[in-house]
């Protein structure tokens, strides 16, 4: 590979994480609908959702052959009129997804690459302009070609 990162390879280690945890998916409204969205989420979804994307990649040369470190956005969205229970669902969500993705670098498999390490990085609340919730959690994914 080496020409940059392959997002759809990307995407489907991510996303078969995901599917895989039952807890997340349950933390999300359910096991049998889809509320991981990459890039971004249907007109109307049902809350809770959260939506990833790609937001940054780099060459690494450091590796033995070549790498790449690709920085990825979670965004879980929440909408309640009952403020306590949006903070405890999107709190419930945030404590599942780090529990899955935090140091997965053991478990995440990507066609095409040895997935080196998986890093946290920045999180926070973002605010909205409706009664919506959004709090952004990012990844650093390092990845070596196989």
């Amino acid at each position: 590979m080496g020409n940059g990162i392959d997002l759809e390879a990307m995407s489907n280690g991510i996303h078969a994480l995901f599917v895989a945890d039952a807890d997340l998916l349950a933390a999300l409204g359910g096991t049998t609908e889809r509320r991981l969205y990459p890039e971004k989420a249907p007109q109307d979804p049902k809350f809770p959702y959260a939506v990833y994307q790609n937001i940054t990649g780099l060459p690494d040369p450091t590796f033995t052959s070549d790498g790449e470190i690709a920085q990825y956005q979670f965004s879980i969205f929440h909408q309640d009129k009952d403020q306590p229970l949006k903070l405890t669902t999107i709190n419930d969500v945030i404590k599942k997804m780090t529990a899955l993705y935090d140091d997965s670098e053991g478990s995440m498999t990507m066609s095409g690459y040895t997935v080196i390490g998986v890093t946290r990085g920045a999180s926070g609340y973002v605010p909205t302009e409706d009664d919506t919730q959004q709090w952004v959690v990012t990844y650093e994914i390092m990845v070596e070609d196989n």
